[in-house]
């Protein structure tokens, strides 16, 4: 099973919240890929734009 995350520092998470109206939880679900709404999406796209790396995570 794959799962994509994007990782990026808390001063970014911090940025997207501001930015966006979001809580952290919320920011949280979004890069660690638990939550797939159209907020979701506009979460981890402003977070690769501000240098998130998107890591696949492959589970035996």
């Amino acid at each position: 099973m794959k799962k994509t995350i994007i990782k990026v520092g808390y001063s970014v998470r911090k940025e997207i919240m501001a930015a966006l109206g979001v809580t952290y939880p919320t920011i949280r679900k979004a890069l660690n890929g638990t939550s797939d709404t159209e907020l979701a999406k506009k979460i981890r796209a402003a977070a690769l734009a501000k240098g998130g790396v998107e890591l696949k995570i492959v589970e035996k």
